[in-house]
């Protein structure tokens, strides 16, 4: 797994962030928690102490697909004119 670029000031884009929340020191937890561009809407006494995008946490991560993958044969048509299926306009 790769590290999560954290960022530490105030999210620029409102919505639902992944963050790490501090309850003290040595205390803490990881959680999805929406920001509303004034402050975080959380329920509990911790605090929010950096965040990251959903699109940085997937890119952080080593995230394999859930299913196996078939393999995909094409098969040609040697009747078929490739250059016929498109139109310049």
């Amino acid at each position: 797994m790769s590290d999560i670029n954290w960022f530490t000031d105030k999210p620029s884009e409102i919505g639902l962030h992944f963050v790490a929340v501090k309850y003290g020191e040595g205390a803490g937890t990881f959680d999805f928690v929406e920001w509303d561009g004034r402050k975080w809407l959380t329920e509990y006494e911790g605090n929010v102490i950096a965040y990251t995008t959903l699109e940085g946490l997937i890119r952080g991560c080593d995230i394999a697909w859930p299913e196996d993958t078939k393999e995909v044969i094409t098969k040609k048509d040697s009747k078929l004119d490739a250059d016929s299926l498109w139109e310049e306009m």
